[in-house]
């Protein structure tokens, strides 16, 4: 009667009161011996297996089986069937629901229990015939299984041997078997996704704390231990305040427990302690977790160390604002602070002084000495610098050897002046660089705020120029920025805009000036010199324009059209004068920082010019500073047969060592040396010695600025090669060239 009464309370057909007292018992131990599976929380598959087993032992002669549906929701799959063959549920897998699918296509396709007494016959096993065919499937009943919200996931089946429909009994079994099989599906993904969520906080990087609502710890993750250095056990039931690093106030936390309160969330930075009482930031994250009343339950806080973080960041922004040779400000962190500085003398009515500091001859110090030691010329320098300037004041290096110093509420010059000199005799004492004595100078230059200039850019525009005054002065000395300087730099600024306007319209034109074999007077060499007809200034001379060429790189577009035009006329005179004939021509040294040799020798052979057709003229300071780069471009140079002059030899630095280690041609003595040759003149001595030496070497010497007959016949008792000056000719074009060779020629 107890069982009647319980059956009853759950069928609400009243399938049950069909049941028998046996049948019921049945029911009951069925029911209890799968719910037990659940209740140990066996897998899931386990427990649809045991299922399977017991309805197939009390309803003989059959198979079970539950099949689900795929993501899709397109075809169904068997889940677990135990009884039947491998080969059937290959052949059952896959199975598309629909009117003709069998019993649980049908099922799943009509949404409602599926009754089949004869496969063999019935339309709704059209598409299948041949599974009962090869299985003897006689009958089958399958129940749609359900999951939550009534969602149909699968099928539940009983597939019979024998021709029949399913009685009370069996139907209550394929009833209670599909509602026992979503119950444990479901609670599978539910528990699949507690599992995800689990390993989810335990795996997470970020540590991760639970407090209950009287903040009490509840659980931490694997994380929270890594970076506290407590365990689970150390905290749980403690309040966090034991990771309290104690730099915080009152009102920090005030503020905090505020926003949780009012918005159920806060986040920032907040500096902890480790178990080991190491301090660190961290970045916290605490939400409030309430419950259905929306009272609190918990608090999750997530957070992680963020030490690395913010020593990233600090190396980011010093490597953004200080330079890494000096530790000074570098040219971004001036600026800004400059204009600062100027706003806040704009507002205060104070005044400001801009000093721009430039080290005198480093290059060749540099040079000499190696770069390792003017690195370490530059940082004794910036030390020498920042002792000679107050804390209030700012030194910055803005690259390479040059510094600004910020002098701010300047109240008289007298104090610039002294500032500007206390500097220049800081720099003046020797540099110890590795045991060798090294001596530098400084040149600066004095802007004033708001007298010359009131914006950042035009400032340090006046002080740059002072600098390059002072330089041009003589060097270790200070100038002031005049209204004079101003003039000559806008002059400059000018030539260097029709500078580039003449490139491109092409206003530059070729002379070519003889040189003269002084032995039998004859002309196979000519060397090209570029002049530029201004259309409103007229002729500019090369020293006004090739060096603002060389600093806007101009020279490199500017030295490809010399070259271009050179070997178009050596074509010209090679064919009328002889395969020998050659012209020289001047290569900047920024030509050979940026432009590729090579160029030049493919020009050559598409021309039909051997290389010895052109000799490129270069200068001593190039020897200087040949890097991998230069000698890869003089090493190909010399491969593709192009000689190669030094010129203006002697007044530079000469070194016998650079002549050896580069194939050089020629060197071209500078006139400065053959202008006051006579008898007993030294520099006659000088020429002889550079002749001597260079013909020791296997190079040929060619003599510039010959200008009287004296100076020709001496250089050739001295036994010079060439000699190239007034006294045979001055530059001339290529028209006038020809007249000249033809007046050589004619008898």
């Amino acid at each position: 009667m107890a069982l009647d009464l319980v059956y009853a309370s759950h069928d609400e057909a009243g399938a049950y009161i069909e049941l028998s007292k046996q049948e019921q018992a049945k029911v009951l131990q069925f029911q209890q011996q799968v719910l037990k599976l659940v209740a140990l929380g066996h897998d899931c598959v386990k427990i649809c297996e045991k299922l399977c087993l017991l309805e197939e032992q009390l309803v003989p002669n059959s198979v079970a089986s539950v099949m689900l549906l795929d993501a899709s929701e397109q075809q169904l799959n068997v889940f677990v069937a135990p009884s039947i063959p491998k080969e059937g549920v290959a052949q059952l897998n896959g199975l598309r629901p629909g009117p003709c699918a069998g019993s649980c296509g049908n099922a799943i396709y009509r949404q409602e229990p599926v009754y089949v007494e004869n496969t063999l016959t019935d339309p709704r096993w059209h598409d299948i015939r041949h599974l009962a065919v090869n299985f003897n499937i006689c009958a089958c009943w399958s129940m749609p299984i359900r999951g939550r919200g009534g969602r149909v996931i699968g099928s539940f089946a009983l597939s019979s041997f024998e021709h029949r429909m399913p009685g009370p009994f069996q139907t209550k079994l394929l009833e209670i078997g599909s509602f026992i099989v979503g119950i444990v599906l479901e609670q599978r993904k539910i528990n699949q996704q507690l599992y995800l969520s689990s390993q989810v906080i335990e795996q997470s990087t970020e540590g991760i704390m639970i407090t209950d609502s009287d903040n009490g710890f509840v659980s931490v993750n694997r994380a929270f231990t890594r970076i506290t250095g407590y365990a689970q056990d150390d905290v749980l039931g403690e309040n966090p305040r034991i990771l309290s690093s104690g730099r915080h106030g009152q009102d920090f936390y005030r503020q905090m427990w505020g926003s949780i309160n009012a918005t159920g969330h806060w986040q920032g930075e907040i500096w902890n302690r480790t178990k080991a009482g190491r301090f660190y930031p961290q970045w916290l994250s605490i939400t409030a977790i309430l419950d259905a009343q929306k009272n609190v339950m918990y608090y999750l806080g997530v957070f992680s160390d963020i030490t690395e973080k913010k020593q990233a960041a600090e190396t980011i922004w010093r490597q953004a604002n200080f330079d890494l040779l000096t530790g000074l400000p570098n040219r971004s962190r001036f600026y800004d602070r400059l204009q600062q500085d100027i706003k806040k003398a704009a507002r205060t009515k104070q005044k400001l002084a801009l000093l721009f500091i430039d080290i005198d001859r480093f290059k060749e110090v540099n040079d000499s000495v190696g770069h390792s030691r003017g690195d370490a010329l530059l940082k004794a320098s910036a030390e020498r610098l920042a002792a000679g300037v107050l804390d209030t004041d700012l030194l910055a290096r803005l690259g390479g050897d040059e510094f600004t110093v910020i002098l701010n509420e300047v109240t008289d010059v007298e104090a610039v002046e002294h500032i500007a000199a206390r500097i220049l005799q800081k720099l003046a004492d020797p540099f110890d660089l590795d045991g060798k004595q090294t001596y530098v100078s400084a040149s600066i230059g004095i802007a004033l705020f708001p007298d010359d200039a009131v914006e950042v850019d035009a400032l340090l525009k006046c002080a740059d120029q002072a600098m390059y005054v002072a330089k041009s002065e003589g060097r270790s000395r200070w100038r002031y920025f005049t209204p004079a300087m101003q003039v000559a730099a806008e002059k400059r600024s000018q030539i260097i805009a029709d500078l580039r306007l003449a490139v491109m319209k092409q206003q530059f034109f070729l002379l070519y000036q003889p040189i003269v074999e002084l032995e039998t007077g004859k002309v196979h060499k000519a060397e090209a010199l570029i002049r530029w007809q201004h259309p409103d200034k007229g002729m500019i001379s090369p020293a006004d324009f090739i060096p603002l060429a060389e600093e806007t790189q101009l020279i490199i577009e500017v030295g490809n059209w010399i070259f271009q035009q050179a070997i178009q006329q050596v074509a010209i005179w090679q064919a009328a004068h002889g395969k020998d004939f050659q012209v020289s021509i001047n290569k900047s040294p920024v030509q050979f920082y940026h432009a590729v040799a090579g160029d030049w020798s493919a020009s050559l052979q598409q021309m039909g010019l051997a290389g010895h057709s052109i000799v490129v003229e270069i200068t001593e300071g190039l020897l200087l500073d040949a890097n991998a780069t230069v000698s890869g471009q003089l090493l190909h140079l010399r491969d593709a047969g192009i000689q190669v002059a030094i010129d203006d030899f002697g007044t530079g630095y000469s070194s016998l060592s650079y002549l050896k280690k580069f194939d050089i041609d020629y060197l071209k003595i500078d006139q400065s040396f053959v202008r006051n040759l006579s008898e007993d003149s030294s520099d006659r001595v000088l020429c002889e010695a550079i002749i001597t030496m260079a013909h020791r070497l296997g190079m040929k010497v060619i003599a510039e600025g010959v200008e009287t007959r004296q100076q020709c016949d001496l250089l050739k008792q001295a036994g010079c090669d060439y000699g190239q000056g007034y006294l045979f000719a001055r530059p001339l074009t290529a028209e006038a060239f020809d007249e000249f060779m033809a007046r050589k020629i004619s008898p």
